[in-house]
């Protein structure tokens, strides 16, 4: 079964600035299926300011939606964070909940924040 990883932002900015260890490290995972999601997308058009670039990225990926299973999925790793009295963005829950609702890996250097959601089923790369 091809492995299917979801992409994070930092990964994909670094991938705009052709940086090589980004570059050869998706060389590495060539047999995977990649992807992003929904809030990517916003990410990306929130920050980019070559916008045929960035629309060729996005049409070249599949991208996984933050549907209502994903949202039910961040409204419990939120809830069970603020108990503990942690935070976190909320848009790094909302892509580490699409992940988790449709099985993806996730490839990130924003290792600091995405471990914390390992327990939830995240599962990082």
């Amino acid at each position: 079964m091809v492995r299917k990883v979801c992409l994070d932002t930092d990964v994909l900015i670094s991938l705009f600035k052709k940086d090589e260890a980004t570059k050869n490290l998706i060389e590495n995972l060539r047999d995977c299926s990649f992807s992003i999601t929904s809030i990517n997308v916003f990410d990306l058009w929130l920050g980019r300011k070559k916008q045929e670039q960035t629309s060729e990225l996005i049409e070249s990926l599949e991208v996984f939606d933050f549907d209502k299973n994903s949202a039910k999925i961040a409204a419990d790793i939120l809830r069970a964070l603020k108990k503990k009295g942690e935070l976190l963005e909320f848009r790094d829950v909302f892509i580490a909940a699409v992940c988790i609702n449709n099985n993806l890996e996730l490839l990130t250097y924003n290792k600091k924040h995405f471990n914390r959601l390992k327990s939830f089923g995240l599962i990082l790369l």
